[in-house]
């Protein structure tokens, strides 16, 4: 009965700031409702997508999901569907699995992306800094997402890692369906080495 968040960023390039940028243009969350379902109205909405928003774009739409846990059956429903392929420049699945510290890894065996929290915000708040993230204004669940970012709390870890986590009893289904994309096309399409990004995993 938890929440199921979706978001939809696009990116685009900006030729004054040289570099990529993101907006976040569909914002939603959901609960009970069965994997099949959720596996349907994604693949209905990146068909959507893929026909109208992104009519002429270099490539996609892209899925990047958080697949830990219970987000493992509907990565395994998407890559059944066999719309998803075509390389770098089709239409690609980028399953991610959150980790402790602050390690980045790709899985040969499972291909997912295994990311800690702690790089995946500090990469959003940086791109929130230096103005290359913004949203539509008329977001309806744009409020639950500023509270969820309220929520979230800076800490070290005792290993000496720093880490980022929502309060006990908060969500985070939100800004986690906004953040993973960013992580992912800032690995795979930036330009620029950014030290704040943190490593990036083999095969990327």
């Amino acid at each position: 009965m938890d929440f199921t968040s979706f978001a939809v960023v696009h990116m685009e390039f900006d030729l004054k700031l040289n570099d990529f940028v993101y907006h976040l243009v569909g914002l939603d969350r959901i609960r009970g409702v069965d994997y099949p379902k959720i596996t349907d109205l994604i693949l209905e909405t990146a068909k959507r997508l893929r026909g109208k928003v992104f009519d002429g774009a270099w490539d996609g739409p892209h899925v990047c999901m958080d697949a830990s846990g219970l987000g493992a059956p509907i990565r395994d429903y998407l890559k059944q569907s066999g719309w998803f392929g075509g390389g770098m420049h089709g239409r690609s699945i980028f399953p991610v699995v959150f980790t402790g510290g602050e390690a980045a890894r790709y899985d040969t065996v499972t291909r997912n992306y295994n990311i800690s929290k702690s790089i995946i915000i500090s990469n959003f708040l940086s791109l929130m800094q230096h103005r290359r993230f913004d949203y539509a204004p008329g977001l309806e669940a744009l409020p639950l997402l500023d509270q969820e970012i309220a929520n979230f709390k800076y800490h070290l870890t005792p290993s000496g890692h720093t880490g980022f986590d929502a309060e006990q009893g908060a969500h985070d289904d939100l800004i986690c369906a906004t953040c993973i994309p960013l992580i992912i096309g800032e690995w795979r399409y930036s330009l620029k080495q950014r030290a704040k990004v943190g490593p990036k995993p083999s095969w990327m």
